[in-house]
């Protein structure tokens, strides 16, 4: 059976919608849609979209069964949460309208660096008595089958990269323990991703990057490998607890080796710290000092080593292995293992352990 014809159309006030959340009678399924990280540059240009009374993307609710003992109706709101946050949010006095952020032309308005709290009678009623269209999906709609109806909204949507559709449309146990590990204080504290790219995603899909070593080693990626990954573990993911606890050990020994600023400056990027993470992998055993001053030692290496196609004996095999693993199809297979290849032989050899291993 089709939906589009269940699915009724209404018109909310934001007035209603921000009361409606302070009272719960809305509330953010966590289940759907992007995390709620909008730069602040967003947050004031959707609230300049409603002072312009332009209008703006339809939100989808979803109504849930009547509480059996309140008798209270309540809706999960499954598009456009963080539409509706950042007006709660603004509405709250949690941040300005910074004039810069707005257009040129409306930098000079009177609610131009104002607070909720400041702006005018008039400016407040517009907000409140703006108009959000929205689409009410009914109770006997199940959660997979919304899924099914926003993947098909968003399959052709080329502003989704592929860890946002996965997120819309999927569900599942690795999803979860990815996001589990994106938002963990070990991968925070890393400081590798940027507002926008944590607003995108990247660190969910490069979280899944690190449980999938876990599972099946260095692999190629692809946007085929890691949705394999999120199929085969979705219902039955038996060592869910141990590989998030062994990717946020591994971070947080990233972390503590991030506290040398030249190991810092040349592995903060994902395909480093996944090579970091695989090193860690072999040679884990070894105590942060020792780690700290063998890859502060690396580095001064690396960036002083013959050019790439230099044959002398100066050339360092190992570091040439590091360096073409770079340079090439950097999260293919070969490329990464070659990088940690590379890598951990090299500290062998500068550790006193010159057993100068080609496979991983």
């Amino acid at each position: 059976m089709g939906f589009n014809s269940e699915i009724s159309f209404s018109e909310l006030s934001v007035a209603g919608v921000v009361k409606g959340m302070r009272e719960g009678e809305y509330f953010v399924d966590r289940d759907f849609q992007r995390r709620l990280v909008w730069t602040d540059k967003q947050k004031v240009r959707l609230l300049e979209t409603v002072l312009m009374e332009f209008p703006m993307p339809e939100i989808y609710v979803w109504k849930q069964d009547p509480n059996p003992e309140t008798l209270a109706e309540t809706f999960s709101i499954v598009d456009g949460q963080q539409r509706i946050s950042t007006l709660r949010q603004f509405i709250n006095n949690e941040w300005p309208l910074k004039s810069s952020y707005l257009d040129d032309e409306r930098r000079d308005e009177a609610y131009a660096n104002k607070y909720w709290k400041d702006l005018s009678q008039q400016e407040k009623s517009k907000i409140l008595n703006y108009k959000l269209n929205s689409r009410q999906i009914p109770t006997w709609v199940t959660k997979d089958e919304i899924r099914l109806i926003f993947a098909r909204l968003n399959e052709t949507d080329r502003s989704l990269n592929p860890q946002e559709l996965r997120n819309a449309t999927l569900n599942g146990k690795f999803l979860k323990a990815s996001v589990e590990v994106a938002d963990s204080d070990e991968m925070k504290a890393l400081d590798i991703f940027s507002q926008n790219d944590v607003r995108r995603m990247l660190d969910v899909e490069f979280a899944s990057q690190l449980l999938g070593y876990e599972r099946n080693g260095i692999t190629n990626e692809s946007a085929k490998s890691i949705n394999d990954l999120y199929d085969a573990y979705s219902d039955v993911y038996s060592d869910y607890e141990s590989d998030v606890k062994k990717v946020r050990q591994s971070l947080e020994r990233i972390g503590n080796l991030f506290a040398n600023a030249e190991i810092k400056s040349m592995f903060e990027t994902q395909n480093y710290c996944y090579t970091l993470h695989a090193f860690l992998d072999i040679e884990g055993f070894r105590s942060d000092e020792e780690l700290s001053k063998a890859l502060s030692a690396f580095v001064s290496a690396y960036q002083q080593a013959p050019a790439e196609d230099d044959t002398s004996a100066q050339a360092d095999a190992n570091i040439s292995d590091f360096r073409q693993g770079a340079t090439s199809r950097t999260r293919s297979k070969s490329s990464r293992s070659l990088r940690v290849t590379g890598l951990r032989n090299w500290v062998r050899s500068f550790l006193g352990d010159d057993i100068r291993d080609k496979s991983v």
